[in-house]
């Protein structure tokens, strides 16, 4: 019996698998080695979308982290009042500011309530640590981020990336 993706060389499949969700490139990489190899193709990974709400819990170590060094553009959705989505998105900067240096572009978008009297210093902390690792970093979009910037951290964005 033929393999899946016998027939769909690399590239399509690249094209294909770059629209799917982080569960769902990760179910495309189990069916088969053709399909694993397109999955971890860099094409793949330029232009990433990732949701903490339910794609990240439990998911970053394994298979996320041997892509990060292809991410060019990332848009980054959490929600700060829960716990695991939050932990998620700050253990994922923190790793992108560790392993990322062609990172380009960084959305970050808040979904849900913001928990009161939280000033989401552990979250601009992950920021200002990834915008310090990124030299290539262009373009930092925070407009739908529910925390007050710092000084620090919009002097540095101005320095660092001029869109």
């Amino acid at each position: 019996m033929a393999e899946p993706g016998e027939g769909l060389p690399e590239e399509v499949l690249a094209l294909i698998f770059r629209h799917l969700s982080l569960r769902d490139r990760a179910a495309a990489a189990r069916v088969c080695r053709a399909w694993a190899a397109a999955a971890t193709c860099s094409a793949v990974w330029h232009d990433t979308k990732i949701s903490c709400e339910c794609e990240l819990e439990g998911m970053l170590p394994p298979y996320l982290s041997a892509c990060l060094d292809h991410i060019h553009n990332l848009r980054l959705e959490f929600e700060p009042s829960r716990k695991p989505s939050r932990r998620a998105a700050i253990e994922l900067l923190m790793v992108l500011a560790g392993r990322a240096p062609g990172l380009r572009g960084l959305r970050l978008e808040c979904r849900g309530e913001k928990p009161l009297f939280d000033a989401g210093r552990d979250v601009l902390e992950a920021v200002h640590a990834v915008c310090g690792a990124a030299s290539q970093l262009r373009h930092l979009d925070l407009r739908r981020l529910s925390f007050t910037l710092d000084d620090a951290l919009v002097l540095q964005a101005a320095r660092s990336c001029p869109e």
